[in-house]
């Protein structure tokens, strides 16, 4: 029998006249992440995706895949069976799991209204054809069973699977325009870039060095930060922009106690203009509310005044330790925890401000060439992409 993995999703099934458009960038997405070695076809099916699978195709490789793809709700891999419950009761028991379950239940669901049995119906119908094979020595349980077989009628075939995968859920990359991130070698970032992508956006990454003035780890350290990354957009670009010169600028010209305030102002700008030229519609900064000075809620304000395109913040209420925690899971943990030094780390002042006020931050840039600055930059910058690494 034909091995498929039926894929199932949530919100995708609330977008209505939109819904199409949805479903046709999921399948895009999975040919990307998918290698043609293990599948054959990917084709819409009643309200589920189906995945084609070829002999011998890798499973743990494609369950990893699979999961990783935004907008899959839920995976299973399974088999077509009949419509007719005794042919599909001996095709459910040739491909059991394990042919001695101590307990088991049928959990079916019609598809198809003008099915002649109800999904009650058919579960009973199918559970006791089962019993039989089963030689009555394994027991019906519908709260705990150790064997769970799922049935899906749909209008000309059936699918059965007998165990369900969580994945990510959210919408499919791109699905939700483009942003710019701004990325570090740190925790919060790469989390809320990752947060993102999973609501559909495509993220285009801009980081901030002061190599050769700072240790290139932090660069280094981007690079892998951004290749784990792309397993969940699969391509990427990076920016990188060289910011030392901007940084001895202001700390030659400006208090102390307002440097990252500053630097930040900047590092928005330059974002802004990256954005402006790759069509993306707002900037995203890994701040958590209060976290550190530059994260207060005065200074998030000022921050955010040096540009007009909106600035996303997904981790503003999230605490430390539970974005640590996705940084585990997503697979970024592993670099972040790597000791780098960032470019806000140069120039450091002893007393950062926490309350800034903006009438005295644009005083102060006054006495900056913020157009020179700006352009000399990006002028400077590099631009590193990784192109479907996950097909290679």
């Amino acid at each position: 029998m034909e091995k498929i993995a039926i894929i199932h999703y949530h919100e995708i099934a609330l977008k209505g006249k939109n819904r199409d458009f949805f479903e046709f960038a999921l399948i895009k997405n999975l040919k990307k992440s998918l290698t043609e070695k293990n599948y054959e076809k990917i084709e819409r099916l009643y309200g589920r995706v189906v995945v084609f699978l070829k002999d011998g195709f890798a499973k743990d490789e494609v369950s990893e895949r699979i999961k990783n793809v935004f907008g899959v709700a839920n995976f299973s891999f399974g088999y077509f069976g009949s419509l007719n419950l005794k042919e599909l009761a001996d095709q459910i028991f040739d491909h059991l799991p394990n042919k001695n379950p101590v307990s088991f239940r049928v959990t079916a669901k019609r598809s198809d209204k003008s099915y002649p049995k109800n999904s009650q119906q058919i579960s009973a119908e199918l559970g006791s054809f089962l019993i039989e094979k089963f030689e009555k020595k394994t027991k019906v349980d519908l709260k705990n069973p150790e064997l769970n077989c799922f049935v899906e009628i749909l209008s000309k075939e059936t699918i059965f699977y007998f165990h369900k995968q969580k994945a990510y859920g959210g919408l499919p990359v791109g699905t939700s325009g483009k942003v710019v991130s701004l990325l570090s070698s740190g925790f919060d970032s790469p989390v809320a870039s990752w947060k993102m992508m999973r609501r559909g956006a495509k993220v285009v990454f801009v980081h901030f060095h002061s190599y050769p003035y700072t240790k290139k780890t932090s660069y280094e350290n981007v690079k892998k930060i951004t290749s784990e990354l792309n397993k969940y957009q699969f391509e990427s670009k990076v920016y990188f922009v060289p910011f030392s010169e901007i940084q001895k600028e202001i700390s030659t010209k400006c208090d102390s106690s307002q440097r990252v305030i500053l630097y930040r102002r900047f590092m928005m700008r330059i974002a802004e203009k990256i954005a402006q030229d790759e069509r993306a519609k707002a900037l995203v900064a890994g701040d958590s509310l209060a976290q550190v000075a530059s994260q207060t809620l005065d200074n998030i304000f000022v921050i955010s005044e040096a540009v007009k395109i909106p600035i996303l913040r997904p981790l503003i209420g999230e605490n430390k330790e539970d974005i640590i925690e996705l940084s585990k899971k997503i697979g970024t943990y592993e670099f972040s925890s790597q000791p780098y030094e960032d470019c806000c780390s140069l120039f450091l002042p002893k007393f950062p401000e926490t309350h800034a006020n903006l009438a005295k931050i644009v005083e102060m840039e006054k006495k900056l060439d913020i157009l020179s600055m700006v352009s000399g930059a990006i002028n400077k910058m590099e631009i590193w992409e990784i192109k479907n690494s996950v097909n290679c």
